[in-house]
Order: C-alpha cells, then sequence, then structure tokens
C-alpha cells in the first residue's frame, strides 16, 4: 500500500526486534525503507531474549533503597546482579543516577508510561505477525511469577500494589494451586502470582528474521553494512557512514540497541546508555513442555517452552565491554538452577548465549524525534522489554514519521529528558548526575 509518504527516503539503522518492526510498519504507509545493520536481522539481543510479551513488565529496574540491596545480590551464588569490577569507574555514575532517580513518585510515573506502552503489545504484535504471514510464531499465554519463600513475596509487595494500581488481573496462588498450574515445576515453592493477558514468541530471532523476509518480500531493502557514523547534512536530512558507502536519508530512524549511544554522538546527543548483558542456556530436547511463561522472581529468571525447546534466560551482567568473553559463573548459573526448579528436565545437549539489552537508568526507553535535528528519530534504550515493545514502539515511530499523533503519549520517552543543558555535547556541561531530577 503506498501513501503520502512515498519517495520520501527513509533508513533504519538497527536490524533487531524493534529495527524491523519500525522498518515494516513504515513501508506499509508508503515510504521507501532501507534497513542496516552489520549483522542479518535478529541476530544480536533479539535472538536471545525470553521470548515473553509482558505486558505486566512496568516496574523500574533501580528501586527506592535498591542500593542497599546490592552488596547481597553481588555476593549471593545464585544471585541476579553481576557487575564488571574493571568497568566500575564508568558505571557508578551511571547506578548513582539511576538510583536518585528512584524515588517513589517517579516509580508511579515509570510504571505508567511502561505500562502505556506495554498494554497493547500482544495485540500490537498479532496483527503485525499477521500481516507479514507468520502469526504461527506468536502466541497468547499466561506468565506465571513463582517464589521460593514466602518473605521473598512479602517483599514483592510494593510491585504487586504497583501493577493493581494499574488494572492488571493478578491471580494468587497457594503452593497447592501453584502444582496444579505448572505441574513441571519442582515442589518447593510457597507463592505464586499468574497473570493473564502476555504473549510469547515460539522462536524470538526467527520472528525478526519473518518479518524481515516479508519487509524484503515487499521491496524494502536490507544492506548488512557497519555502520560507521551519522552525521546531519547542511540543508536537510542525515547521512550515514558505512564502509562501503555514504547512504543519505531524509528521514534517520535510530534503533540500533546498545550501539546506539556511540553513533548518536555524531548527531550531538550524549545518552546515558550501559550494556547490560543476558544469558540464556537453551535445552534442545527438553522432555517437558510448559503450560505458561515463567518467571522465577528471586532469581529473575525466566522460562519458556518454544519451537527449538525450552530456553531458561536472564541475569543482568553490568559492564562497559560488551564484547568480553561469556561469564562462566553465570552460565554455571543458569544450569544449576534449571536442574533445580525442573527436576524432569533433560539436560542433555545444552546451548548456551550471551547478548547485550540496551538499558537507560530510568527504565525507559528513548522513542521520539531529535530536539537537535527534527529528520532524526530515536527507538532504542528498552532493555528488558524490546521484545515486548517493538510493536507499538513501531506503530509510535510510523505516526511520528507520518505527522500524525501517535497512539499513546510519548512524552515520558522524549529524548531531550536527558538534556536540560547536560546531555547535549556543546551545551552547558553540566554532567548527567546533575540532572536526575529531569528524568521525569
Amino acid at each position: 500500500m503506498l501513501g503520502s509518504g512515498k519517495g520520501k527516503k527513509i533508513v533504519v539503522v538497527g536490524a533487531g526486534i524493534v529495527g524491523v518492526s519500525v522498518a515494516r510498519r513504515l513501508q506499509e504507509k508508503g515510504y521507501q525503507v532501507t534497513l542496516i545493520d552489520r549483522l542479518s536481522p535478529g541476530e544480536a539481543c533479539s535472538h536471545g531474549n525470553a521470548g515473553v510479551i509482558s505486558t505486566s513488565s512496568c516496574v523500574p529496574q533501580i528501586l527506592p533503597g535498591t542500593w542497599k540491596q546490592v552488596p547481597g545480590l553481588l555476593l549471593a551464588r545464585d544471585g541476579p546482579l553481576a557487575v564488571d569490577w574493571r568497568s566500575l569507574p564508568t558505571l557508578l555514575p551511571w547506578f548513582a543516577t539511576a538510583q536518585r532517580a528512584a524515588t517513589p513518585n517517579r516509580v508511579m510515573k515509570v510504571g505508567q508510561a511502561l505500562h502505556a506502552l506495554h498494554v497493547k503489545a500482544v495485540e500490537d504484535h498479532l496483527a503485525q505477525a499477521e500481516a507479514a504471514n507468520c502469526k504461527q510464531l506468536v502466541q497468547r499465554c499466561n506468565y506465571l511469577h513463582v517464589y521460593r519463600r514466602k518473605e521473598a513475596y512479602a517483599k514483592d509487595c510494593n510491585v504487586w500494589k504497583l501493577r493493581r494500581e494499574l488494572g492488571m488481573s493478578i491471580e494468587e496462588l497457594s503452593a497447592g494451586e501453584l502444582r496444579e498450574a505448572e505441574p513441571a515445576l519442582a515442589a518447593g515453592f510457597t507463592n505464586g502470582v499468574l497473570l493473564s493477558g502476555h504473549g510469547r514468541t515460539l522462536d524470538p530471532g526467527g520472528l525478526v528474521k519473518a518479518l524481515a523476509s516479508d519487509f524484503e518480500h515487499r521491496q524494502g531493502r536490507i544492506l548488512q553494512r557497519e555502520v560507521r557514523a551519522l552525521s546531519q547534512n547542511a540543508e536537510r536530512g542525515v547521512s550515514i557512514v558505512t564502509e562501503e558507502e555514504t547512504i543519505n536519508a531524509d528521514t534517520l530512524v535510530l534503533a540500533a540497541g546498545v550501539w546506539s549511544a556511540q553513533l548518536a554522538l555524531g548527531l550531538g546527543h550524549a545518552f546515558p546508555l550501559v550494556a547490560e548483558r543476558g544469558y540464556h542456556i537453551m535445552y534442545a530436547e527438553p522432555g517437558i513442555t510448559l503450560h505458561n511463561a515463567i518467571m522465577f522472581a528471586e532469581e529473575k529468571l525466566a522460562a519458556n517452552s518454544m519451537a527449538q525447546g525450552l530456553r531458561v534466560a536472564g541475569t543482568a551482567e553490568f559492564t562497559t565491554n560488551i564484547d568480553k568473553a561469556p561469564n562462566g559463573r553465570r552460565i554455571a548459573m543458569l544450569e544449576r538452577l534449571a536442574t533445580r526448579y525442573i527436576p524432569n528436565l533433560n539436560r542433555t545437549r545444552p546451548r548456551h548465549w550471551v547478548g547485550s539489552r540496551p538499558t537507560l537508568p530510568d527504565t525507559l526507553p528513548v522513542i521520539g524525534r531529535s530536539q537537535l535535528n527534527r529528520d532524526v528519530i530515536f527507538a532504542f534504550g528498552h532493555g528488558h522489554t524490546g521484545l515486548t515493545a517493538s510493536a507499538t514502539t513501531a506503530n509510535i515511530v510510523s505516526a511520528l514519521v507520518a505527522g500524525e499523533e501517535p497512539p499513546i503519549n510519548i512524552h515520558p520517552f522524549r529524548p531531550e529528558r536527558f538534556a536540560t543543558h547536560g546531555l547535549i555535547r556543546g551545551s552547558k556541561g553540566d554532567s548527567v548526575e546533575s540532572h536526575a531530577g529531569n528524568l521525569g
């Protein structure tokens, strides 16, 4: 279908689930779209996520008082947090900014913003998959959060209160009801919470590839190139410098995940984006199928049955070196917990993976136009919810390009929330830490 956008050249940098979804949606509106990434579609973080379309993901990553828990989390053998100590000088200002922004008032504001971004995620994914002829890869499901200790469940009372206040359907399960809901789980879990209205993809990387294939089939252009720099043209538009050529675009959409902040520097923006590495272990012949997507709440690990087997995914490993070799202790932890919590799992032929999530200190992505160049639109920094928010983000970006009203209020995701004369190069030069209050 061709509309008023015919003839306008748009380049989307980044071929993960967000970038590919954006490219397809713009194509549907009639734009000429080129998609550029150094990897083929779906090969980075979009390949290795837990596959859950989590409409209930609305809780800031860092909450009031989180800093008090950090030592215990780092020292715990099976804790969800790890930090590359050599990266600490760079990471400490980021953590400080995040903690200072974690006020009770901000928790509710972030929750409301993420809820608005995620509430229609399943419907948007199903519509996208239907249009791209890959609806078999997306299905509705429940999301079951499980706890081993009653005190851990009680400690999360504010998290569940927030979700209830946002109108989510929450069903508390006793230990007996939990066993009935998910027989594959080990005995010993004391509490469960069943969340309806969620979804999952049976093949995260395959979903991206199917969407990209449909985009190409409809005359979309995909270039496997390393983007080395972005620059503003003298009049209008943006230049994208690759190792082979320089490409000019009327509009640029930057959706390059953890690489977005480095590329944005060339456009005059400095975003406090860090790489938060996650791991998964995939069991190709698990011998069981989970009825629900599972979240092991204390360890922040997800388990999900997929077309290729059963995946256990999670952990948060902060580092400035995204090319660092996988941490064997993180992989061993996944194997240990999978064995403990899913006792009848066939653990032969496991495959391991590590990838980097693009994470910002207020847990909110950057979605919106650059205040320095109206021909640049940002769509990155989704952290743990890139899959969840991708189809909805595509609808937002396509509306912005077309000059239409976005489907939700995007003010909380505005790029300039990190600016206020501090996070734009060439401005007054205040540090990111000094503007934690401007994250709202």
